[in-house]
């Protein structure tokens, strides 16, 4: 009887470590700075800057105050740096905070499975708690990318059509991510996953076609990757989780997706998929981007006014048309749903010949010019295009008509942002909160991340002059 339960043991200890749980555990802790290529780091240190940016540019959002005043409620040990108030709280509530932020503008990379630049907060906040260098703190970054990336589609696409969202994938690469810089050991880190990803499972209506957006879209990643990090603090004592989450017949495979997800896939290491990420240059949904900068491109080159509109027609992608012209989000009402607009982004573009973060404030979402323009905007599905392809199409008043097609956004796979624009556009935002010299010293320590050897030297620069709490 003791040989068939040892026998048995073994078996079920195999089958353990064999988990995607356990192999993404495993990758997490063989990878190190040293094995990062040159480009891989940079981009790392890129997608630093540009998440830091959004931050910033997202101090006025109305959320961030209601953030602040509960974890101040909740209060903790003073373990990590709250961007821009500077407000000193533990790891975990500093990176709930610390992710709404850089989500709330819609600004952010999209790579690494979606818009992984949330990790950031997260893996930041732990890096200030355990006083880890900047290497470890960028190795730790990295390792959230590739992980994320191979969560990515056609299992994104797929589970957003059975109503969840992608952002799911921070139960997956948080913990590898987080428990690499809290000293956990494979076994640990695939309980952890477990852990968490068997509780944080962020539903599509946070994000979905028909419903008005909130302001809990900006904490659907950052919800989970907090989570994560108190994950990783049951696990490293000894607290078990499910570590056959992705692959039980109770798991993620098959509850979510029916059991359509490629296992191979998801555990192919191969290459370096944070170089795939892509930076916006306009502050709206990434599908969203071609038609908006078409209607933009336009009206700058016949130097078109709201008065001499008569029509404007937009031709998208089915899921675009699908997911920004429904009547929930047509005249929106709150940043979350004007990001998510056509009819408003478009009509804007018009009149302001922009779309950043000053394009989501309140007071424009009633301007009788923009409501005019929406009227006058229609927006038609054509299959044939792609996901970051659209057309514009204006006519006057006078009768001319103008269009104009986007097939490669700047920013966007070859044509990617340079450094310069990068620095130009968190300028953008910083400008009106910090001056010149702070925004440099940001910069220089963002290219020289893994010099640092308290990752508290970047978040003190985060935080605006006469607003340290």
């Amino acid at each position: 009887m003791t040989f068939q339960r040892d026998l048995a043991w073994q078996q079920l200890d195999l089958t353990y470590r064999s988990s995607v749980s356990h192999q993404f555990a495993r990758y997490a802790l063989a990878l190190n700075y040293s094995m990062l290529p040159e480009n891989v780091v940079h981009q790392a240190k890129r997608c630093v800057l540009d998440a830091l940016g959004c931050a910033i540019g997202a101090y006025e959002a109305p959320g961030r105050t209601i953030c602040e005043a509960t974890v101040k409620e909740i209060g903790g040990p003073q373990e990590a740096t709250v961007f821009c108030s500077g407000l000193r709280t533990s790891a975990l509530n500093a990176a709930l905070v610390n992710s709404f932020l850089v989500r709330f503008l819609d600004y952010n990379d999209h790579g690494g499975g979606g818009h992984n630049s949330d990790a950031l907060s997260s893996i930041l906040a732990v890096s200030e708690r355990e006083k880890v260098s900047g290497k470890d703190f960028l190795t730790s970054l990295v390792i959230s990318y590739e992980l994320g990336a191979r969560f990515q589609n056609p299992v994104t696409s797929s589970l957003e059509e059975m109503g969840w969202t992608g952002d799911i994938r921070a139960g997956l690469n948080q913990p590898p991510a987080l428990g690499k810089l809290m000293g956990l050991n494979e076994e640990q880190i695939a309980n952890a996953i477990g852990i968490c990803l068997s509780h944080a499972l962020p539903l599509g209506i946070l994000d979905a076609h028909r419903e008005e957006n909130v302001m809990a879209k900006n904490i659907r990643f950052g919800w989970a990757a907090h989570d994560a990090i108190l994950a990783c603090m049951l696990a490293k004592k000894g607290f078990t989780g499910p570590v056959r989450i992705v692959e039980s017949d109770a798991g993620i495979r098959k509850v979510l997706l029916q059991g359509e997800m490629d296992l191979e896939r998801l555990m192919d290491f191969s290459g370096w998929r944070i170089l795939d990420g892509w930076f916006k240059t306009i502050a709206a949904n990434g599908t969203t981007h071609p038609h908006i900068l078409a209607t933009m491109g336009i009206v700058k080159e016949q130097d078109l006014k709201p008065e001499d509109i008569a029509a404007v027609h937009i031709t998208t992608t089915v899921r675009e048309s699908r997911h920004t012209t429904t009547p929930a989000k047509k005249y929106p009402r709150n940043a979350e749903s004007a990001d998510h607009s056509a009819f408003y982004a478009n009509a804007l573009v018009i009149k302001e010949r922009a779309f950043g973060p000053d394009s989501i404030k309140p007071e424009k979402f009633t301007d009788p010019v923009v409501l005019d323009l929406i009227e006058k905007i229609t927006v038609e599905a054509d299959p044939s295009l792609s996901r970051y392809q659209g057309v514009s199409e204006i006519i006057t008043k006078d009768g001319r008509c103008f269009q104009k097609r986007i097939d490669v956004l700047h920013g966007h796979g070859g044509d990617p942002l340079t450094d310069k624009e990068l620095e130009e556009k968190f300028s953008g935002m910083a400008s009106k909160y910090m001056g010149k010299e702070q925004i440099n010293k940001i910069f220089d320590t963002c290219w020289n991340a893994e010099k640092l050897e308290d990752l508290g030297k970047l978040t003190k620069l985060m935080v605006f002059p006469g607003l340290n709490s």
